[in-house]
């Protein structure tokens, strides 16, 4: 169905206009073509409303501790177990190779003694060593090693002792002898004394050089001074080069002085 067009009318004198006329046919005014709206946009219609997000669900407190709780006991066996096999690989704690203090050892299972008739002091040592020599002043022992040499004299400090000791060590068995250090906390029962390494190379009877270790302790009372002398082969691994180190110190620790 055809729908007729708007009726005009000139602005100016009021004359209705024919349909399509661009001047007014009473004034002869021009017309002015009016805008004609274009059709509306085709809109859809509007989405409905999709489902809310549903909310995060929250943990309890008691759930939140527990969680925490679990992470600290992770950790910390974790921690332990890198621990503890950094210890099994490394043999356990670091060992003193160098200027090292004695230790704190076990008593031997068994053990001999010796007395000096000369100064009275004691010698407890092991029953597994041999007396290679003795006399009034000292003994001297084989040991599973090497050798320990005890000597009691009058008259001299533990350092010119330790100097004369090694001084009167014949060349021809005891080569390049060198100091190699100092033995802190060298001691002879309950009296604090002085004590030295030396490195040096020991000719044996098949005229072959072994590198060696000898250990000096010497100490002082009641004017008697006393010197431990201990050799071992050289083993770098252990402390102060010295394998029998233990046991030296052992017998160093038994000493009992005269009366």
């Amino acid at each position: 169905m055809a729908v007729a067009a708007p009726v005009r009318y000139c602005g100016r004198c009021g004359a209705p206009l024919g349909p399509g006329a661009g001047f007014c046919g009473r004034c002869g005014t021009p017309v002015l073509a009016q805008a004609v709206p274009s059709p509306p946009v085709y809109r859809y219609a509007p989405a409905p409303p999709g489902y809310p997000a549903a909310r995060p669900a929250k943990l309890g407190p008691v759930l939140v501790a527990g969680g925490l709780i679990a992470v600290l006991i992770v950790a910390g066996l974790v921690a332990g177990g890198i621990a503890v096999s950094r210890i099994a690989r490394s043999g356990g704690a670091s060992q003193c190779t160098t200027n090292c203090p004695p230790k704190f050892v076990t008593p031997l299972p068994e053990q001999a003694s010796f007395t000096s008739t000369a100064y009275r002091f004691q010698v407890n040592y092991s029953s597994r060593w041999t007396v290679r020599d003795q006399n009034a002043a000292g003994i001297t022992l084989g040991t599973r090693l090497g050798t320990v040499q005890v000597t009691g004299s009058k008259g001299t400090s533990p350092d010119q002792a330790i100097q004369a000791t090694i001084a009167a060590l014949p060349s021809s068995k005891w080569q390049s002898v060198t100091p190699a250090g100092t033995l802190r906390g060298a001691h002879l029962g309950e009296v604090n004394g002085a004590g030295a390494v030396y490195s040096a190379n020991l000719v044996g009877t098949s005229q072959a050089a072994t590198k060696v270790r000898i250990a000096v302790v010497a100490a002082t009372k009641g004017g008697v001074t006393v010197v431990v002398f201990a050799s071992d082969p050289a083993d770098s691994k252990q402390p102060n080069g010295f394998p029998e180190g233990q046991e030296v110190d052992y017998l160093c620790t038994e000493f009992v002085w005269g009366s």
